[in-house]
């Protein structure tokens, strides 16, 4: 996970928040993905009237590579000498079709964003339903010259990077009623609020309301704004329980009417996104490609008597150990008006197949229906066949296969090798509305698997819970909520804490009159530290708390940290000094440390 704050030099570099050496690199770029022929692997399936028009309606299916070639040249960087470079974790990505000018900067048309699968971090699978302004787009690619000629078609992607927003160190103070009642009259009352909402409703408080409080005596000093933001962005975290995409009060938030009755810390680090928009041409691709059938096909009207071309595309994902194989049954009159069967076969290399048949003298258009059988794997089982028993009529000549024609909705689970760092293995438990619960486990050896839900459990939400387990056995929550439509990811990031964990320390009354210094020396740990270690040494008072923060490596490792004594005693007698001494390291796990006693 990163700080949302690159380095002053490399605005698309930005240091973990734990390990300053360990540096995330943004996507500078995206690319068309190859089969192994040298094919792109990408159809976009348009359909025309008879005069060639657009017509609403078509697919657009593309997996799509993600470009850190920065990587290479910033590795060449002396200021970057050894720091650790990794490509940045991409959580959520979206996708639009996009009509630019001929300067390339300004949008004259935009469809509508549409989800984007993210396989890996490098990775995206895309299947965009044609929508009315994504045909009006798509169109500009063969606009003959006379018409203004092929206009720059590019598809614009939104792609979302988990980080941390570094916190303030101050503390908000206010009535807990009043801010309730403030906060009531400024949200919106038909539901949830938006994160903008909050932030919009805590600059629009009465002054005097919340008051603040550095935590530093030299704490650099920030504008009430910038406070009232930070402010709303904690009150997310500990006043607020997220509903769907907004937030709402936390019923079980206290609230009192005494002056300092509710208070919050700004300090602590919280999550946030980084943001970063790509583009790729469609039109090179169309120049490139256009002469492929199976990468710009078209549906064309029907014709009595004329030969038409029909489209079978499927937009499920396929895998040998998911859905692994689909067969499309197709029946249609031929010339003499008997029923004729064609089977189409896709797999995990094969999205698209085309039909071409002479259409009938008579009647309304080709009379074609569709019947479908699905072979669904299952580990250590027998493979699992869904078969639709009727044939169901098709309109038109183009023929999208998804979860409703199929009977079956596939789901990929990864485990991005970054989980591994933290974790021996993660089980999945997926719990669908109607249907037996199912356990997966994911390790190193086998990193993925499969969830293909069918009959009533594909139309209705699928509750899934990860578990990450250490070496120990002990077991961590990294992921839960509803599956995914396009399959879930988990990433190593989830089980690194977000907050570092703190250490108050206390000396007590009477081992400070019969010493001249105490020092604490510590260090994250959970074992006593080899000869040699060295850690952040604190200087103790009477009287004087001294507070220690130290991050966790991961979720799954114990809350404990290593340290030991610095003092220089008096002689009891004559109050004179004594050599500095050092004690053996020990290891602890509580918040709070009181030096009663040196070692003996």
């Amino acid at each position: 996970m990163m700080l949302t704050r690159p380095l002053p030099d490399f605005p698309d570099v930005f240091p973990d928040h734990r390990d300053a050496h360990r540096l995330y690199v943004l996507p500078d770029r995206v690319a068309l993905a190859l089969d192994a022929d040298g094919l792109p692997r990408f159809t976009l399936l348009r359909r025309t009237a008879d005069d060639g028009t657009s017509q609403d309606g078509g697919l657009l299916q593309a997996f799509l590579a993600l470009d850190h070639a920065g990587l290479d040249a910033l590795a060449l960087e002396p200021s970057l000498a050894g720091h650790a470079l990794e490509p940045a974790p991409v959580v959520q990505a979206e996708a639009r079709l996009v009509l630019r000018g001929v300067s390339g900067d300004l949008v004259q048309a935009a469809g509508q964003w549409q989800p984007v699968a993210v396989g890996s971090v490098d990775a995206l699978s895309l299947t965009h339903h044609l929508g009315p302004d994504d045909t009006r787009i798509v169109t500009a690619l063969v606009r003959e010259a006379g018409t203004g000629g092929p206009e720059p078609v590019e598809l614009e992607l939104r792609l979302r990077v988990p980080g941390l927003r570094p916190g303030l160190p101050w503390v908000v103070t206010t009535t807990g009623t009043t801010l309730h009642d403030q906060l009531r009259a400024l949200l919106p009352a038909d539901g949830p609020a938006s994160a903008q909402d909050l932030d919009r409703a805590f600059l629009s408080l009465p002054a005097g309301l919340l008051r603040w409080q550095p935590l530093l005596d030299d704490a650099v000093p920030a504008d009430t704004e910038a406070l009232a933001l930070q402010a709303a962005r904690s009150a997310r975290q500990s006043l607020f329980r997220r509903v769907g995409e907004g937030f709402e009060w936390h019923p079980g938030v206290p609230l009192t009417d005494t002056a300092d009755g509710l208070s919050w810390r700004l300090d602590l680090p919280l999550p946030d996104t980084v943001e970063r928009r790509l583009r790729w041409s469609l039109s090179e691709a169309h120049r490139q490609w256009a002469g492929h059938a199976q990468a710009f096909p078209v549906v064309m009207p029907f014709r009595p008597m004329q030969r038409v071309t029909v489209h079978v595309l499927c937009a499920l994902p396929l895998h040998p150990r998911g859905l692994a194989q689909l067969d499309v049954e197709l029946r249609y009159r031929g010339p003499s008006g008997a029923w004729v069967h064609r089977t189409f076969r896709f797999d995990a290399h094969t999205g698209l197949h085309a039909l071409s048949v002479v259409g009938p003298a008579f009647g309304a258009g080709l009379e074609l229906s569709y019947r479908t059988l699905a072979v669904v794997a299952r580990d250590g089982q027998l493979p699992l066949t869904l078969s639709s028993p009727h044939f169901v009529p098709v309109q038109g000549l183009q023929l999208v296969i998804g979860e409703a024609e199929a009977g079956v909705r596939p789901a990929p689970v990864a485990a991005d090798p970054s989980l591994w760092a933290h974790a021996v293995a993660v089980r999945l438990v997926v719990t669908p509305a109607s249907g037996p619960t199912r356990s997966i486990e994911l390790n190193p050896q086998t990193p993925d698997a499969w969830v293909c839900l069918t009959g009533d459990e594909r139309l209705t939400p699928v509750t899934a819970q990860a578990m990450a387990r250490a070496g120990d056995g002990a077991e961590q929550p990294c992921w839960s909520g509803t599956l995914p439509t396009e399959g879930l990811r988990l990433n190593g990031w989830a089980l690194e804490p977000t907050a570092p964990e703190t250490v108050d320390l206390r000396l007590a009354e009477p081992l400070a009159g019969a010493t001249a210094l105490v020092a604490v020396e510590l260090l994250a740990s959970d074992t006593v530290p080899a000869d040699g270690a060295s850690g952040t040494l604190l200087t103790l008072e009477a009287g004087q708390a001294r507070r220690w923060s130290y991050w966790r490596r991961s979720l799954l490792q114990p809350r404990s940290y290593a340290w030991r004594l610095h003092w220089v005693g008096r002689d009891p007698a004559t109050g004179a000094t004594r050599p500095l001494r050092v004690g053996p390291w020990r290891v602890d796990q509580t918040p709070e440390l009181l030096v009663e006693q040196v070692p003996t």
